[in-house]
């Protein structure tokens, strides 16, 4: 398995022994400004606000509710 793949089937497994809730760590996508999350999600700013509404916030270190993922070495 890739490490992306990998890295996203722990991340999902994480999400579901915490009840579906997504908790927030040091590397999740919710530490970058609101423009750059939209861009990673490949929106752009006027397609987010006209579509989703108001844009996702920004997080900081004291938001933090978990450790990240734990990696597996391949």
């Amino acid at each position: 398995m890739s490490d992306a793949r990998n890295l996203i089937a722990t991340a999902l497994q994480k999400r579901a022994d915490n009840g579906g809730r997504h908790l927030h760590h040091r590397e999740c996508i919710h530490n970058l400004p609101p423009e750059q999350q939209v861009s990673m999600r490949g929106k752009t700013i006027d397609w987010w606000t006209k579509v989703v509404g108001v844009l996702p916030e920004q997080i900081t270190p004291d938001q933090w509710q978990t450790e990240p993922p734990a990696r597996e070495q391949s």
